[in-house]
């Protein structure tokens, strides 16, 4: 079984969408921008430009941060005095250095549909009958 959910989650991180960081020099996301574009998880990766003022973002299946202080590519450490989670299409102003990206298998997901206890919901109504008479 343990087998079979590593490769599931290994087929689902192959199949993840790129993402995309677009980079503007003016706040609010106005004038041209510069694609800074990538695919799997990056951590401590360098902006193309560090003369962005605002970030407007694509995540595709990954969850992007910007951080307006430097990172070190060499060593992986990052310095950053303030991250942002950058949201589909919302611009977000700042002076940013660095991001990385995250992919969150659908396994470690918080959304999935728990199976119902129905010994509980049983006690429940066996203590509570007054409640059971109102679904009828």
């Amino acid at each position: 079984m343990q087998l079979k959910s590593i490769l599931l989650a290994v087929a689902l991180s192959a199949s993840a969408s790129a993402y995309s960081i677009k980079g503007y020099t003016e706040k609010d996301c106005k004038g041209s921008g510069e694609d800074n574009q990538g695919s799997g998880a990056q951590e401590c990766k360098t902006l193309t430009s560090s003369s962005y003022k605002s970030l407007k973002a694509s995540p595709g299946d990954y969850v992007l941060t910007a951080y307006t202080g430097s990172c070190s590519e060499s060593s992986g450490v990052y310095n950053p005095t303030e991250g942002y989670a950058l949201q589909p299409g919302k611009c977000v102003n700042g002076d940013f250095g660095g991001y990385e990206a995250q992919f969150i298998p659908i396994s470690k997901r918080d959304n999935i549909t728990h199976p119902i206890d129905e010994e509980l919901i049983a006690a429940y109504y066996a203590e509570f009958p007054e409640e059971l008479d109102e679904l009828k």
